[in-house]
């Protein structure tokens, strides 16, 4: 039997701000969360962030997030022109090492690929081949 997969639905602004208006009531968060069939947890959450800022805002879900390497650009470039058979090891090391920057080996190659940079490596086939 395959396991069922949730993906949690994001309350409207409307069932946000009438869970809080409970809560203000003098409500508990068991029967605020009875009544309205939420859980007692998303409850919670809502009217933390409603006390520490004032708002209930759901956050952004999804989209883009920009890669750790954005301002680096030009020193990638300038890496892979100077030695243009450097890994993608041998590049997450410089990054860590010279720009104090932590990435994984799939983001630097998705942003490599990003500025055109990246390009098949494969030394086993190259030594492969007859002379």
């Amino acid at each position: 039997m395959l396991p069922c997969i949730l993906q949690m639905k994001t309350c409207s602004m409307d069932l946000r701000e009438r869970i809080v208006a409970a809560r203000e009531e003098g409500y508990s968060g068991a029967d605020v969360a009875s009544r309205f069939r939420v859980s007692k947890r998303s409850v919670e959450r809502y009217w933390k962030q409603y006390c520490a800022n004032g708002h209930i805002r759901a956050k952004q879900r999804g989209g883009y997030k920009r890669s750790r390497l954005e301002g680096y650009d030009d020193q990638l470039r300038e890496w892979i022109n100077k030695q243009p058979d450097l890994t993608l090891e041998e590049l997450q090391a410089r990054c860590a090492e010279r720009l104090q920057v932590k990435i994984g080996i799939n983001a630097l190659w998705q942003r490599l690929d990003k500025l055109g940079l990246s390009f098949k490596k494969n030394a086993a086939r190259q030594r492969a081949k007859s002379s």
